[in-house]
């Protein structure tokens, strides 16, 4: 049965791999990027694939971006069936957007949080199938309850631990509040070349230039876990997928319930929702 699948960072890397993917099933295809002229062409390899392409051309800058970025997929469709939120970036250095949020915490954890919550309903429509691109944690991560945008002590390695255990907790949270429909999982796609690493420098910058070509995987083969998220019969919540291409290798997510559901909280209070 063909599917209504929304791409958050759909025109480029792992995002741009699974819409084709998926739409040579013959899907509906929703896109977001900030590059128009890369949605286009995508939009047109997503229709020679066999799928129908639909651009929304738009950064992810501010928390009124995201909203604007819901507010115009509910335009587009109400329902979704499948919801991948494959959007990232690196600092080196602290970056902040327009409305003082430090620039990772928003575009790898915050829109993610504000685009599951503002289409619930359409999720609850069609199948629902939500699919974070994520990793594995680092065991120094810790959410900085005092300091959540790192405005006095930013470092690349601090920022990336916090907002990638927001994510995990956020998956947490999402499946105990809502069970399975809508569902929630977080895949690691591997090391793949993207353009994530745009805004590294130094030692960081070298490592991810000179050792990418060497041992990352392809496109191809880090969307495996999505592709079978998207289609499979057996829909389960809450789970993390820390093996590239291995969709039985799964983890279920336990962490600490109370900072979760504080994450939660502010979450809600960040974002105005």
């Amino acid at each position: 049965m063909k599917k209504t699948v929304v791409i958050l960072g759909g025109t480029g890397g792992i995002g741009e791999a699974a819409a084709l993917a998926l739409a040579k099933q013959g899907n509906d295809v929703i896109i977001q990027g900030r590059d128009t002229e890369k949605g286009k062409k995508i939009g047109d390899a997503i229709v020679k694939a066999g799928g129908t392409a639909k651009f929304i051309p738009s950064a992810i800058s501010s928390v009124e971006d995201v909203k604007t970025i819901a507010a115009e997929i509910k335009k587009l469709t109400n329902k979704i069936d499948v919801l991948i939120l494959s959007t990232g970036t690196l600092n080196s250095d602290r970056k902040e957007t327009k409305d003082g949020l430090e620039e990772g915490f928003l575009v790898n954890y915050l829109s993610k949080f504000i685009v599951d919550t503002l289409l619930l309903n359409e999720l609850k429509n069609g199948e629902g199938r939500i699919i974070i691109v994520g990793a594995p944690l680092m065991k120094s991560a810790t959410i900085n309850f005092n300091d959540m945008q790192f405005k006095n002590d930013y470092s690349l390695m601090k920022g990336m631990g916090q907002n990638m255990l927001a994510v995990h907790m956020h998956a947490q949270e999402f499946a105990k509040k809502y069970g399975s429909k809508p569902s929630i999982n977080v895949i690691h796609p591997g090391v793949v070349k993207t353009g994530i690493g745009r805004n590294l420098k130094g030692a960081m910058k070298f490592f991810v230039t000179a050792f990418t070509p060497l041992i990352g995987n392809s496109a191809e083969k880090s969307i495996i876990n999505i592709v079978e998220l998207a289609n499979t019969d057996k829909i389960e919540s809450g789970y993390f997928y820390p093996k590239v291409a291995k969709p039985e290798a799964k983890q279920k997510i336990e962490l600490d319930a109370t900072v979760a559901g504080k994450v939660w909280e502010e979450s809600q209070k960040i974002a105005k929702l």
